[in-house]
């Protein structure tokens, strides 16, 4: 199928301007997974590799920097040769007549003919690999040219924002593709590793050389150092290892893997498809369908998936792509737990997109429930023409949901849409000291004068992290002709670094950190009132979903982290 080309080239590379990306603050999203198989693995069509690129084109919320897709499939170099010859001159089963270039028939000739020999014996049959990674997003990274070179009936990709390991270096994205003894795996990983340098060291010592500065690299090193037997063994023994956060994608010549941490910090589901390709319209004969797995539901809506379940936490399922031709057929692993069940509650506040459905809740709804428990805790302000306005995008509905509760608790209050955001900011080649923070903001928001002028404006956004976006935004709201500017928080304040897979400002530079009380911090971003959600309302709001944990990792609130941690947040730099 042919693909339409990038509206822009928006992304931003190294050493380029921020200011790119649509980023709360320099909280940053991690990474995103997308991983595709089915029966059929022969070099037929670039399939897997298109559903895998609209895939990760749904999920490129979760990280910009770089992308890549690897493809596999199963080779018959006899078959191959014979697809070039003309009908007429093909082997015919025993017993025709005529078997073409002077063959007649014999009993003993299907036995003798290399080609059966490779489908009986099962030798002849070799996996190619097809791999293409580079900085930028999907639409950047992957051409019309480029995709139906990725062929096979097997594909894992990633996009990637670093948290672990230099983003100045293509050594580090992923996917990562190595051989080893018992053939090819193929690795993508969303989340970090918390005993990292712990085990990293070991191997140094030993003297193995480490190819990228990534964490991801680690668990290739387990794997193919492991004296287990089968490729399922050894990956149970390498991951048992870890600790931290680790939703993974692997395939290998015979197997797929798809698995998440104990702790379950990242999200990971799995789906199935069972059209013949993501823009078909028609249903033609029954296909074996492709199952796909995924960070976010919103990539199975896009390619026309069914989802299935979640992939539990600390579950391996492990594919026989020789035998399995239904999910029913998919081996479960058990990785054995430490530390309970902990999902990034996080990932519903910022990172995660609206219409999807992570930790078996939809994420939309998650944020109305936050913004009406806002609205109890720190309703509007008294007084007349008083309108609530998200920050766009991923506080529409946080704001949405508080607006109509403050409705219910007898506040005259509205809502609309008073900033406008630009989303098309691009590239810029100005260095930062040349514009000005006013200029910074106002390249990606507008404001409409039609429902701020004069009004008590109560801005909403899902969280506070450095304070300087909210703190231009109040100032731009004034400069537009706001009354007054209150600022509500759906989240409560963020005080402390990450371990588990995102990417947060040094603490130091957090500005819930830097003052003695909310109201200083309301009086340091310019608005008249401050209040953010507290952290038993989140919870109360996420629960009120039901979803499919109980007990949740909120850290960056609360500084209790449920996994030991390494002392330092840092990134590997390059050597």
């Amino acid at each position: 199928m042919e693909l339409e080309p990038a509206d822009t080239k928006n992304y931003n590379p190294p050493g380029m301007d921020a200011d790119a990306y649509e980023c709360k603050d320099g909280a940053r999203p991690k990474c995103a997974v997308f991983g595709i198989c089915s029966g059929n693995r022969g070099p037929c069509d670039a399939a897997a590799s298109q559903f895998a690129y609209f895939g990760l084109h749904a999920q490129q919320h979760r990280g910009q920097e770089s992308a890549g897709i690897l493809s596999m499939e199963v080779h018959d170099a006899v078959s191959a040769a014979n697809k070039k010859r003309k009908r007429e001159d093909r082997i015919l089963p025993p017993g025709d007549k005529d078997l073409g270039r002077g063959w007649r028939s014999h009993p003993n000739l299907t036995a003798l003919h290399p080609r059966s020999m490779s489908r009986i014996k099962g030798k002849g049959l070799k996996v190619k690999t097809h791999i293409h990674k580079d900085f930028g997003l999907v639409t950047d990274v992957f051409t019309k040219e480029i995709l139906p070179t990725l062929t096979g009936g097997v594909a894992i990709g990633h996009t990637r924002y670093s948290t672990s390991g230099s983003d100045k270096t293509a050594h580090n994205i992923q996917p990562f593709l190595v051989k080893y003894r018992d053939g090819h795996i193929g690795l993508t990983h969303n989340g970090d590793i918390c005993n990292f340098r712990k085990i990293q060291e070991q191997f140094v010592k030993a003297g193995t050389l480490f190819h990228s500065t990534s964490d991801s690299e680690l668990i290739l090193h387990l794997i193919s150092r492991s004296q287990k037997k089968t490729q399922p063994e050894q990956v149970m023994e390498a991951l048992s290892i870890l600790e931290g956060a680790f939703s993974i994608l692997m395939i290998t010549e015979n197997y797929f893997f798809a698995l998440r941490d104990p702790n379950g910090f990242r999200p990971l589901h799995m789906g199935v498809i069972t059209s013949k390709r993501p823009d078909s319209k028609e249903q033609g004969p029954k296909k074996a369908p492709f199952y796909v797995f995924a960070s976010e539901t919103c990539a199975f809506d896009l390619i026309g998936a069914k989802l299935i379940r979640e992939v539990e936490p600390g579950e391996i399922i492990v594919i026989d792509l020789n035998r399995a031709s239904s999910h029913t057929q998919f081996k479960s692993l058990r990785l054995p737990r430490k530390y309970g069940v902990t999902p990034c509650i996080f990932e519903y506040v910022y990172f995660a997109r609206a219409d999807s459905y992570i930790f078996g809740s939809s994420v939309d709804q998650v944020r109305y429930h936050c913004g009406q428990q806002l609205a109890r805790e720190s309703p509007v302000p008294k007084g007349s023409n008083v309108v609530v306005i998200p920050v766009p995008t991923s506080a529409n509905v946080a704001a949405l949901g508080y607006a109509n509760e403050c409705k219910k608790m007898g506040y005259d209050v509205r809502y609309d849409l008073g900033l406008v955001r630009n989303n098309y900011v691009g590239r810029t080649f100005i260095t930062p000291g040349q514009v000005d923070r006013a200029l910074k903001v106002r390249r990606k928001f507008g404001v409409s004068k039609r429902v701020v002028k004069g009004a008590i404006v109560v801005l909403v956004d899902d969280s506070i992290v450095r304070g300087t976006t909210s703190m231009r935004l109040v100032n731009l709201l004034k400069e537009n002709g706001a009354k007054e500017v209150h600022f509500r928080s759906a989240s409560p304040p963020v005080k402390n670094p990450c371990f588990f897979g995102m990417d947060f400002p040094n603490p130091k530079e957090l500005i819930a950190n830097k003052h003695d009380d909310i109201k200083s911090i309301g009086s340091a971003i310019g608005a008249e009132s401050l209040a953010y959600l507290s952290w038993e309302g989140l919870k109360s709001a996420v629960m009120e979903t039901k979803p499919s944990s109980t007990t949740w990792c909120g850290a960056c609130f609360t500084g209790s982290y449920p996994v030991p941690t390494p002392r330092a947040k840092t990134k590997t730099l390059d050597w």
